[in-house]
């Protein structure tokens, strides 16, 4: 029987994200992905595993499917770790779910041939061998109020329609006051603003090392391996809208 289309998934507290970058430790990736996705409501368990077949994809389940809805139209093609996120709604429900609608039922373990494993049949294993927390297609029960989008990206400081290629605004005043070095100025951070947001923005420049955020200031310090990356992150960088009213402002940081 064919596989129903990812179009026609319907809304659900479960959400399927893959195109993750699988070089990053599984916990990290799971800590930043709640950071990233708590921003549109309540979360009941992020599923990620260290296996082959499931490296570079995630399962995120929300407390309720407004929440996982608002997460997917707008974080459709984040850069997560260098790598735009592709978010579907999760196709079978998922035993976190379940567990909490009474419907939860142990999955019986597979039995895996001597023969299928000479022949690598374990790869395409039954839906008995998936993730402890697979998909979910719950229900929809719509009982939070409906997030407005411009407050989420307000909170998460990305804006989908944004693009990291897209013309970019001129250059603040202050540009060049300091001399280039490897260390950037970046102001005009939204209150909501995070180290681990900051980073998956300005990792996706050859050189990044880290960033400095400063509490209650809207502005951080981003460090690169030399002046040269640090340029080139600016100049790719300068503009960017964090949200539709508020642009980076980038300079190199005053020695």
């Amino acid at each position: 029987m064919a596989r129903k289309p990812i179009s026609d998934l319907p809304p659900n507290l479960t959400l399927y994200v893959n195109n993750l970058n699988d070089k990053i430790n599984v916990e990290t990736v799971k800590k930043s992905l709640r950071e990233v996705f708590a921003a549109f409501g309540g979360i009941v368990d992020i599923v990620a595993m260290k296996s082959l077949k499931r490296r570079g994809q995630a399962w995120i389940i929300f407390r309720e499917v407004s929440a996982a809805t608002n997460a997917l139209k707008s974080l459709q093609g984040f850069p997560f770790y260098n790598k735009p996120m592709r978010i579907n709604y999760a196709r079978s429900k998922s035993d976190a779910v379940a567990k909490v609608d009474g419907t939860y039922v142990e999955r019986p373990k597979k039995i895996v041939k001597r023969e299928d494993l000479r022949k690598g049949k374990t790869a395409a294993a039954a839906p008995a061998a998936a993730p402890a927390a697979a998909p979910a297609a719950a229900k929809p029960a719509e009982s939070a109020p409906p997030v407005s989008q411009k407050s989420i990206q307000d909170r998460i400081g990305w804006n989908p329609q944004q693009s990291v290629n897209a013309p970019k605004a001129a250059p603040p005043k202050n540009l060049g006051v300091a001399e280039p070095n490897k260390t950037l100025f970046v102001e005009n951070l939204p209150p909501e603003a995070t180290d681990t947001m900051l980073s998956m923005l300005f990792r996706q420049y050859p050189g990044f090392q880290e960033v400095r955020l400063i509490p209650g200031r809207n502005v951080a310090f981003v460090d690169y391996q030399n002046e040269y990356q640090a340029g080139m992150a600016m100049q790719g960088l300068q503009g960017f809208a964090m949200t539709p009213e508020v642009k980076l402002a980038l300079s190199y940081a005053r020695k």
